[in-house]
């Protein structure tokens, strides 16, 4: 990996949204660029495109790939790839028998419940599977297998992409009366890793390229609640090196998960 930031960061230089805020920086972006090249699948499913930018680098990274693009707001996409098939609803709503199982990759930047997109992966037969947002414990917007595999259950939230599960047990615990705090809070969910340990061959965490001393949230990355893979670097030594160092508290625990 340490070997391929170089041939990465020229790549970067000569991404077509320079600001993508909110979308993928180059931690992330160089760990998806490099597991596709070592994937090599003949299709990928990219959920949640934002910008687009991710979508141009699936490009490089697997020249040959078919790719669908799926994300509920087509509009503000600034990329848009000739070879790719563009879809404005939900993944789990389009149907994918047509694609080789085996030789897709599902990618997935669309922050929604992890657990139940490695189900209905499992459901459609698909084996290889991205998560971005691979948040911790107490943090993000969804719910991540990190969190499963930390026993932190569910986490009460306003926003609207609070994930459905989540809603539903909210639901269920008002109507009996149950303390919701107590059901949907944060009591361990160990049902969750029990599921995810007896269908996953794989759970892998992607190293970050350099670790910071604040996390994205602003608080002391430390090892007991964010519990983190070695960093590939630890200084930077060459003057392309220095991109990664200043976006490096955009990392977020991404992950690959392979099916059994």
């Amino acid at each position: 990996m340490i070997r391929k930031l170089a041939e990465f960061a020229s790549l970067y230089e000569h991404r077509p949204i320079k600001n993508n805020a909110g979308g993928m920086l180059s931690p992330h972006m160089f760990l998806a660029w490099f597991a596709l090249q070592a994937l090599k699948p003949k299709a990928i499913i990219e959920s949640g495109v934002f910008l687009g930018q991710g979508t141009w680098f699936f490009e490089r990274a697997c020249p040959d790939a078919q790719l669908y693009c799926v994300d509920l707001n087509l509009a503000r996409i600034q990329y848009r790839s000739d070879r790719a098939e563009y879809f404005d609803r939900d993944f789990s709503a389009i149907d994918w028998n047509r694609l080789p199982n085996d030789e897709t990759l599902l990618f997935f930047d669309d922050h929604q419940d992890a657990y139940e997109r490695v189900k209905t992966a499992k459901w459609f037969g698909f084996k290889h599977l991205i998560f971005e947002d691979n948040f911790p414990r107490s943090q993000g917007d969804c719910y991540s297998l990190k969190k499963a595999f930390m026993y932190s259950g569910f986490k009460f939230s306003p926003l609207p992409y609070w994930s459905l599960r989540a809603k539903l047990k909210w639901k269920v615990a008002k109507h009996f009366g149950i303390l919701a705090d107590k059901y949907v809070g944060v009591s361990p969910n160990e049902l969750d890793a029990q599921y995810l340990r007896q269908n996953l061959a794989v759970y892998h965490e992607f190293p970050p390229i350099f670790r910071a001393e604040r996390t994205m949230w602003g608080d002391l990355w430390d090892d007991l609640n964010y519990p983190t893979p070695d960093a590939l670097l630890s200084s930077v030594e060459e003057e392309y090196q220095r991109r990664f160092m200043d976006e490096a508290m955009s990392y977020g625990w991404m992950c690959y998960a392979r099916l059994k």
